[in-house]
């Protein structure tokens, strides 16, 4: 009997979460993150790397996590190696699309390096990933330097 309930109670909470409703916790489904160089047509990225040529055109933050219901407001915070803040990108991610069966929101942020100020800053750069407003995943990269372990 217990283990019934058990079921029964794990199907309601799952039941809950996929149907956008609210879940007893605060949780933010992320299902992945990269840097990388670039992204196709389709918001994937094109090769995956955290260190990055004074050469290379970009370095981009992507991240994918389930949507819900409702759109999300996204924010990135770029900090430079000497710890200041380099940029700020914003996006906003739309609610999901029951008809297009689209259930992953899937958005990216980049600073471009060559030619520009980027490229003069090497070293170990930081990146803050937030949605509505709550940090939910900080990433260190490298421009021109060494390896940076993920």
């Amino acid at each position: 009997m217990k283990k019934m309930k058990a079921i029964l109670a794990f199907l309601a909470v799952m039941a809950t979460a996929s149907l956008g409703g609210a879940i007893w916790f605060p949780f933010i489904p992320l299902s992945d993150h990269s840097m990388a160089k670039s992204v196709d047509a389709h918001w994937n990225p094109i090769y995956r790397t955290y260190s990055f040529s004074t050469e290379d055109d970009q370095a981009v933050s992507w991240i994918r996590f389930a949507r819900d219901l409702k759109p999300h407001e996204m924010e990135w915070r770029w900090y430079a190696p000497n710890g200041q803040l380099y940029a700020r990108t914003f996006a906003v991610v739309p609610p999901k699309n029951f008809a297009s069966g689209d259930w992953e929101g899937k958005t990216w942020s980049a600073i471009q390096i060559r030619g520009c100020e980027a490229s003069r800053l090497q070293g170990t750069w930081r990146v803050d990933i937030f949605r509505d407003w709550m940090k939910i995943k900080t990433v260190s990269f490298n421009i021109g330097g060494q390896y940076v372990p993920c």
